[in-house]
């Protein structure tokens, strides 16, 4: 058996003698990874050139890096494309010996494709002999049959010796490499002069099969003739010839002709491409085409004996149809167009055409025309026209608050000779909004740039010759109490109506029924008649509803809102430039402190441009610029280090939202946790935190800061300096809360730092006190607030809270403040523009209507509104003059005199902010922990150890024995007289520990004092604002006046104590404390904490930390005027599982001040809350007046809270009476004694 040999395998063989010769044995196996060689080239020729081009270059960024390897990349891409093009380039392959495919298979082939064959082969050298043959034998064809052609065809022959000349002219030029398709070209066609005949040719179509047909000579029979065969190439360029010289009809030789013309210009095609048919030879031959198609119609009608009948439209026409007399033809069917624009407005003949022409500058125009909202004028134009009110969505950045106004002037609204000559009214919620876009939309109009003003409180520049006007939406309120029907607009944009603040609620509610009413009166209402004629040629008015984060449906699915149809809503979508947002991995508590630290990394690391950073509220946005200061040179230093100016009134205009009611601390900031960053804890990438991918570098020299606060209380002049450019090699910071949020654009701003939070208006139902806490906003907001970096250039959107806390605790939208404000304000408002039906406002968000009706009550106890009709009093007039709560209006109105201002506003400032006092169960936390709140320690080191307990509380109660020194049973004093001693305080901070007082609300505290102060000097001339932040020592005369101004402004807020009512309760033992005497309120205190579960549950008690809580018993006030009222939690004694002794938890309620009999019924004789007795004792009859009768007599009245239960009898009192039809006896005033 012969010895086994494995079987070679081939492509094993061929694998190791390929890599034998290409030397690659020697290679080694073990290596990590084997590149090909081409690729091991590569690599080396990259290497060699990262060192060339980084030689002389030290300490190169990561960015710049990797521009050098994207750009070395890209040169050996190119190099390696130019090599592959250079070897395509030497390898060309001759195809013009190439057969079709579609020839495959053929096994005779036709005597032109023989013939083409042995051409083509010839110019290339192969079998030349043979061809040569071929070609001169079918040369001697083509001439005999030539000669038997006919003379008038010989001069169009061209000679041999041309033939051969033409034939071998190629061959000569070329060589082997012949022409693809030449050998088919035909000789060129002489004239008698001997010069070329070239035509016009089209390009050839494809080849189509050609119908041959021989008309038959008259009295001869048609006969088909044989197909003949290929003759080769005549003179004339025929491509076959007749056989044995028999003539062809004239008729098949043209079609021939036509049919080799077409097929010379389907081979040579490229030769042909800009030849065009003569115009004459086209029309010819259209005509014979006609001709032919209507003789062969003709032809084939006869053969089959058809006759056509007359034409359609001619037959019809001779029928005699009858038609119906209400016959209608139906209308064409069109394409349905989109809500805004389905209307005639073709065939509307009312509509003018006007407009008015705007010249622009080049440059302005070019920005406009960027715009987003610029493409979609006509389509906002026409929704406008087509409907009273139009919701217009834009995204941030859109243009739509300085673009819409322009559409509406540009289209005759604001013009007086035009069809709307009334203004167009553009309302913005900050006065700084209203004053930049009035500036930036009249420098847009170029031309016409006197025709935009604006109007805030205290600044105007309106005059005769304004269009376009721009306001806060208090002064539209305004002039709507002024003229109802707004007869001096044309058009109303409500721009920013997301915010959904009280004023934008109502003035949408209200423009609402004035658009419906105006648009009645100009269509001619029977309704609306007197009116008509008291106001003639009064124009329909436009709304505009402008928002980029607006809940729609709010207003297109409110029917109360709009009852004939809800609005179109237009989107313009797209942003003008993009936006990154960065969220933070970790979202820290002090976000004070973390954006300090952030906005000084990014002015080190980030290019050039603006920032702007978003906080909360006044005093952390100038503690944000100090530190700014203090870590960098700064161009205006000395912003705060200059002595403290005062602002007039005049210069310092307040709206709604600069009254700041205190600020307390959200539970639910305190009670968040970032789960998605529980691993990453410790691992602050601050390295890459601002490496964005801009093509600018971040500064090699750290630019000064130009620091610039903005927040609602600054004076105007103050915040349009975030317009003017920073100086020159310093970067723009503007530090500012929410009201930098909306349609503000301030030029150069790149970045925008986030906090995520808001001071926000807070109203507690059950307590009814009203506070600013600082909260999240709302995920619209946030879109907000990162737009404004996009306005000018994309931007970049730091945000210092995780996307986990933005999806779990940001809601959607924000909560509109009617929702979350007290009411009586709100009616109040409605009631001064004359609404008196309240319950059926047409609201965007409408309130509980329970709400509504106790928030019209309150003001009928107040004295604002009259208990007859429910109409607004005088005194209703000039609390709503105040942009404060009414309760507090109330107050300032009381007092009489300027001393007794000052004295209500001190009052009203300290009451606006909540918890002046640490409480006292807190005392023994803060001795423990050694000094509460910063308390210096006076005692040395060698004194003896005291129980620092008994220490805490001994200090605790002489503080407050201190500050109740005015006044030992009023706790308003006791705010007063710590409100009186902080502002005089040379260290306030030590005061505010010795006395155990809260710094931060003492020192808001004074700060809204003269903020109130402004106000009030604002509307009354009389009051002249003390302009110090001192408070002058009160007086006993204005300290024996605190129990009147309190009481006015709480005056249905009253507890009478349980024992001197009309039905003293039975208490199982003697309360021996001030805190367990009980009280009955004027309305039941268990209906704001539920139903009454035992007898004591009626009654309230005195809250401990009052002053009155350390009176004896017997000693306390008949009258408590309280201010909130307070539940404790339920406790109970024993252990978990067998409870027992369940003890029901104390209302305690938030004492002010006592109160009498006499100025009970002095500040309520003009309300609900007085019923009088009759007549007691010898009645006076007094002579009547009017015709109406009149006596004098002896009542007691009494104070009822609730309609038929027993009121509080205030005592006798002798008043002047007289009768009245609807209400009987009425008082007329008091008789003095």
């Amino acid at each position: 058996m012969p010895k086994f040999v494995p079987r070679q395998r081939k492509h094993k063989t061929r694998a190791r003698e390929q890599q034998q010769r290409n030397g690659a044995g020697g290679d080694d196996s073990n290596v990590a990874e084997v590149f090909p060689a081409d690729k091991a080239e590569r690599e080396e020729r990259k290497r060699r050139l990262k060192e060339e081009m980084s030689t002389g270059m030290s300490g190169m960024s990561t960015k710049k890096k990797k521009r050098l390897d994207k750009y070395i990349e890209t040169k050996l891409k190119k190099e390696e494309n130019l090599d592959l093009l250079k070897k395509l380039a030497e390898s060309k392959i001759d195809t013009s010996l190439f057969q079709s495919s579609k020839n495959l298979g053929r096994v005779h082939n036709t005597k032109r494709e023989i013939m083409s064959r042995a051409m083509r082969e010839k110019r290339a050298g192969i079998d030349v002999d043979r061809n040569e043959g071929l070609l001169r034998e079918r040369q001697r064809e083509n001439e005999s049959s030539d000669k038997e052609e006919c003379s008038g065809e010989s001069e169009n022959e061209v000679p041999k010796e041309q033939v051969e000349e033409a034939s071998t002219q190629p061959q000569a030029a070329n060589g082997a490499a012949a022409g693809f398709g030449s050998g088919l070209k035909r000789p060129l066609e002489l004239d008698e002069q001997g010069k070329p005949i070239i035509t016009k040719r089209r390009r050839g179509e494809k080849e189509k099969p050609t119908i041959i047909i021989q008309l038959p000579a008259q009295g001869e029979d048609s006969e088909d003739d044989e197909e003949s065969e290929w003759g080769g190439f005549n003179s004339e360029g025929g491509s076959e010839s007749q056989l044995d010289g028999e003539e062809e009809p004239e008729s098949v030789r043209s079609v021939k002709k036509t049919e080799e013309s077409d097929l010379d210009e389907d081979k040579s095609d490229a030769t042909s491409e800009d030849d065009s048919v003569d115009e004459n030879n086209k029309e010819s031959r259209k005509e014979r085409s006609s001709a032919f198609k209507a003789w062969a119609i003709q032809q084939r009608n006869n053969a089959i004996g058809f006759t056509p009948s007359e034409a359609p439209t001619e037959a019809f026409s001779k029928l005699n149809i009858p038609k119906p007399v209400s016959f209608a033809p139906r209308a064409l069917e069109s394409d349905p167009l989109p809500p805004e624009l389905d209307t005639k407005t073709t065939t509307d003949e009312t509509r003018k055409a006007f407009a008015v022409e705007v010249n622009r500058p080049p440059t302005i125009q070019e920005t406009r025309l960027a715009l987003p909202v610029v493409a979609e004028e006509q389509k906002v134009m026409e929704a406008i026209y087509n409907n009273p009110a139009v919701i217009v969505c834009g995204a941030t950045g859109s243009g739509k608050t300085t673009q819409v106004p322009q559409f509406l002037f540009e289209a005759g609204y604001g013009s007086p000779n035009g069809p709307t000559p009334g203004m167009i009214g553009v309302t913005q919620p900050r006065r700084v909004a209203a004053v930049s876009m009035a500036a930036r939309v009249g420098e847009e109009l170029g031309s016409v740039t006197n025709r935009v003003a604006h109007q805030i409180r205290f600044d105007s520049n309106v005059s005769d010759n304004t269009a376009i006007k721009f306001m806060t939406d208090g002064i539209l309120l305004r002039e709507v109490n002024e003229d109802f029907f707004l007869r001096k607009y044309s058009a109303i944009v409500i721009d920013e109506a997301h915010e959904r603040s009280v004023n934008t609620d109502i003035l949408v509610g209200m423009i609402s029924r004035i658009v419906q009413a105006r648009e009645k009166i100009a269509r001619g209402d029977p309704a609306f008649t007197e009116i008509a004629k008291k106001f003639p040629n009064t124009k329909p008015l436009k709304l505009v509803i402008m928002s980029a984060t607006l809940r729609v449906s709010d207003f297109a699915d409110n029917k109360r809102l709009f009852p004939s149809g809800p609005p179109p809503v237009l989107n313009v979508e797209g942003k003008q430039h993009k936006v990154t947002d960065h969220f933070a991995r970790r979202t820290e508590r002090d976000y004070l402190n973390e954006m300090y630290k952030k906005v000084q990394r990014g002015h080190k690391k980030l290019p050039k441009g603006g920032m702007l950073v978003f906080l909360t509220g006044q005093n952390e946005i100038m503690a944000l610029s100090r530190r700014l200061k203090d870590a960098f040179p700064s161009t205006d230093g000395n912003l705060n280090k200059g002595p403290k100016v005062r602002v007039s009134a005049t210069e310092a205009p307040v709206e709604d939202e600069d009254i700041d009611l205190g600020c307390g601390s959200n539970p639910a900031l305190e009670d968040f946790s970032d789960d998605e960053d529980a691993d990453a804890q410790g691992t602050n990438d601050e390295k890459d935190e601002f490496v964005i991918s801009d093509e600018d570098e971040p500064p090699e020299d750290i630019p000064k800061v130009h620091v610039l606060p903005l927040y609602s209380n600054l004076p105007t002049n103050q915040q349009l300096r975030v317009f003017e450019p920073p100086p020159e090699g310093s970067r723009l910071i503007v530090v500012a809360t929410n009201v930098a949020e909306t349609s503000l654009t301030i030029p150069g701003i790149r970045y925008v730092f986030d906090c995520g939070r808001a001071k926000e208006r807070k109203y507690d139902a059950v307590t009814r006190v009203q506070s600013f806490e600082v909260s999240w906003i709302s995920k619209a907001s946030a879109s907000q607030r990162a737009g404004r970096a996009g306005r000018t250039g994309p931007g970049h959107c730091y945000k210092l809270y995780s996307s986990a806390v933005y999806e779990r605790d940001f809601e959607s939208f924000t909560v509109p403040e009617i929702l979350r404000a007290p009411l009586e304000g709100v009616v109040l408002q409605l009631k001064q523009l004359g609404k008196q039906a309240v319950s059926i406002f047409p609201f965007p968000s409408p309130p509980d209507k329970h709400d509504l009706a106790r928030a019209e009550k309150l003001l009928g106890y107040l004295g604002a509104l009259s208990p007859l009709d429910g109409s607004i009093t005088p005194l209703g007039q000039k609390i709503g003059t105040y942009p404060l709560s009414p309760r507090f209006a109330r107050m300032i109105c009381q007092s009489q005199t300027p001393n007794g201002a000052a004295v209500a506003i001190a009052l009203v400032a300290a009451l606006s902010v909540p918890e002046f006092f640490i409480p006292q169960n807190l005392v023994d936390v803060h001795a423990s922990n050694g000094n509460p709140e910063g308390t210096p320690s006076d005692k040395s080191e060698d004194s003896e150890p005291e129980d620092p307990t008994i220490t805490a509380q001994s200090t605790y109660n002489i503080a407050h024995r201190d500050l109740s020194s005015w006044n030992r049973t009023s706790d308003a004093v006791k705010l007063l007289k710590a409100l009186h001693d902080y502002s005089r305080a040379r260290d306030s901070l030590r005061f505010c520990a010795e006395h155990f007082l809260r710094p931060k609300a003492l020192r808001e505290a004074n700060q809204l004092r003269l903020q109130i102060e402004t106000i009030a000097y604002s509307e009354s001339a009389t009051f002249i604002p003390s302009n110090q932040t001192q408070l002058s020592t009160p007086t006993k005369q204005q300290l024996r006046l605190v129990p009147e101004l309190v009481t006015s402004g709480f005056i249905d807020q009253v507890a009478i104590r349980a024992d001197l009512s009309l039905e003293p309760p039975e208490l199982a033992k003697r309360p021996r404390r001030a805190v367990d005497v009980p009280y009955i309120t004027l309305f039941p205190s268990h209906e704001l904490f539920g139903r009454v579960t035992a007898e004591t549950d009626r009654f309230v008690y005195v809250h401990p930390s009052s002053v009155l809580a350390r009176v004896e018993p017997k000693h306390l006030p008949k009258y408590i005027v309280y201010s909130r009222l307070q539940r404790g939690t339920e406790r109970t004694v024993g252990d978990g599982i067998n409870k027992r002794n369940v003890r029901s938890p104390k209302v305690r309620m938030h004492a002010l001040t006592p109160a009498t009999d006499a100025l009970l019924l002095k500040l309520a004789k003009d309300s609900p809350l007085l019923e009088w007795g009759k007549p007691i004792g010898r009645i006076g009859i007094l002579p009547t007046e009017g015709g109406r009768e009149r006596r004098e007599c002896d009542v007691v009245p009494s104070l009822v809270g609730q309609k038929g239960k027993i009121g509080w009898p205030l005592g006798s009192v002798r008043v002047v009476q007289r009768r009245d039809v609807r209400r009987g006896w009425v008082v007329e005033r008091f008789v003095e004694a």
